[in-house]
């Protein structure tokens, strides 16, 4: 099974240039395995130069194989290679067979490394060559060298090849980042989200690059990091990148606002200078990404929200009641307050409606400020609230925290130049199976209604017999006043 994966290893890529690095080696290592049967069968010649010559065949195929798996071609083995051209130049005795030779090994390598690599490993081979023919046939090198001139053209023209190719690989790969960003800003509109795929991506576009590392920062301190950040970045403040150091930063921001800046780095220090426009649309994208995810969540608070207050309105106190109902049938107590200000209208005839609203406003932060972080305070409209006690330690307790909201909201407070005394009346339903969320708000609706026709300042409260009962400011002392 081990050999049949390696054999499944060697077949051809998809991408271009790796189909076109396979038809290479294949045609590399096929004529080097034709060495061995030619220099094998000469008798004639030393046994120890036809050995030298089939062991370097057999060699450098193995290792262009491995290297082509890798991927790379190290610098340092150049020179080895050369010397492998020149045992079997040696041992094939034979000019032509040695001038093919050197076509296939400036073919196949010059797909790999750089154009000084390329050129120095023309260079050696070439030499490896002449040195085999002059020593084997010196008549022949005036002849080889005729039919070499086109060595070097051969080595550019496969460079320029497999540059091209890498170019199209890494502009494919390219969009692949920039496309799978776009699908991540599309479905999220949370900043984090969006500055971490951000620093993800643009390690991805500085892919081959040895350390590359990709952070985002936002106040001079990093809030996402992907690669092998430098632990002073992420130790405190972060100095802006200094260009002399190769290394990147690009703000993120839209028109009106500066949401933090990209940072990206290598190993090296300097980031390629071909990668540097990637990353400038790479960070132009999230910023368009981090605006619309600002009006997105602009949207969705205003959806759920009440615009004078900033409580929640009726749709998000709907949902809310919706999970804390379910959390009740698991037994946790349950209770909805309904608050309506008493005589708000003579507010707004008396003073006007931005006096009203000044009021309203007062109320909302009162109600705000008294409940926990699991409850919700909400508007439902005019002048009426809500407010959703969920999880509270007994059911008992609802009528106890809806005097001390009511007192509260009776405070004396300024309203346009004007200091009042709001009255309110508070309507208590505790969760005792009800079916669902509207039976649950019609409770506390009725225990409202009775509580304001008992006069100003009441609380009223709906039990599980559906007998309401009111409580008397200031002390809580129910009294019975109508049965459901």
């Amino acid at each position: 099974m081990s050999l049949l994966r390696r054999v499944r290893r060697l077949a051809p890529p998809k991408p271009l240039g790796g189909r076109i690095r396979w038809l290479f080696v294949i045609f590399g290592v096929f004529n080097l395995v034709t060495v061995l049967p030619r220099v094998l069968s000469r008798a004639d010649e030393p046994v120890a130069s036809r050995f030298a010559a089939a062991v370097a065949a057999a060699a450098l195929a193995g290792w262009w194989l491995w290297r082509y798996r890798r991927g790379t071609f190290p610098a340092w083995m150049i020179p080895f290679e050369g010397l492998a051209l020149l045992a079997i130049g040696l041992g094939m005795r034979s000019w032509v067979a040695t001038l093919g030779l050197l076509f296939v090994f400036v073919s196949f390598r010059g797909l790999y490394g750089t154009w000084r690599h390329v050129l120095v490993f023309t260079v050696v081979v070439f030499a490896a060559a002449v040195t085999g023919v002059a020593v084997t046939e010196p008549s022949s090198v005036v002849e080889f060298l005729q039919q070499a001139p086109g060595v070097p053209p051969l080595a550019l023209f496969t460079a320029a090849v497999a540059e091209s190719t890498r170019r199209q690989e890494r502009a494919a790969a390219r969009e692949r980042v920039f496309a799978r960003l776009g699908s991540t800003l599309a479905t999220t509109s949370d900043r984090e989200t969006i500055l971490r795929h951000c620093a993800e991506a643009a390690t991805e576009l500085l892919d081959g690059v040895p350390g590359a590392w990709a952070a985002t920062v936002s106040d001079d301190l990093v809030v996402t990091a992907a690669g092998p950040v430098p632990v002073e970045l992420l130790a405190g403040p972060v100095a802006a990148a200094a260009e002399g150091d190769g290394g990147v930063r690009l703000p993120l921001r839209s028109d009106k606002q500066h949401f933090g800046d990209l940072l990206a780095g290598c190993a090296s220090g300097r980031v390629p200078a071909e990668v540097g426009p990637s990353l400038e649309t790479l960070a132009a994208q999230t910023s368009l990404g981090l605006v619309n995810a600002e009006h997105a969540a602009d949207l969705h608070y205003q959806a759920f929200h009440d615009n004078l207050t900033g409580l929640a309105n009726r749709s998000l106190l709907r949902e809310h009641l919706l999970h804390a109902l379910t959390r009740a049938r698991r037994g946790s107590p349950l209770a909805v307050l309904l608050i309506d200000l008493d005589g708000f209208k003579q507010v707004n005839d008396t003073f006007g409606h931005a006096a009203g609203d000044q009021l309203l406003a007062a109320v909302a932060q009162r109600l705000r400020d008294g409940v926990r972080g699991a409850d919700t305070a909400a508007r439902l409209g005019g002048d009426e609230f809500a407010v959703v006690l969920d999880g509270m330690d007994a059911a008992e307790d609802a009528a106890v925290v809806a005097g001390r909201l009511l007192a509260a909201v009776q405070a004396r407070v300024r309203v346009a130049g004007t200091e009042l005394t709001p009255h309110a009346s508070v309507g208590v339903a505790c969760w005792h199976g009800q079916a669902g969320i509207d039976e649950l708000l019609h409770d506390a609706d009725t225990a409202m209604y009775a509580a304001k026709s008992a006069g100003k300042g009441r609380v009223a409260q709906v039990d599980a017999a559906g007998v309401v009962r009111l409580f008397a400011p200031p002390q809580v002392a129910a009294v019975v006043v109508s049965s459901g």
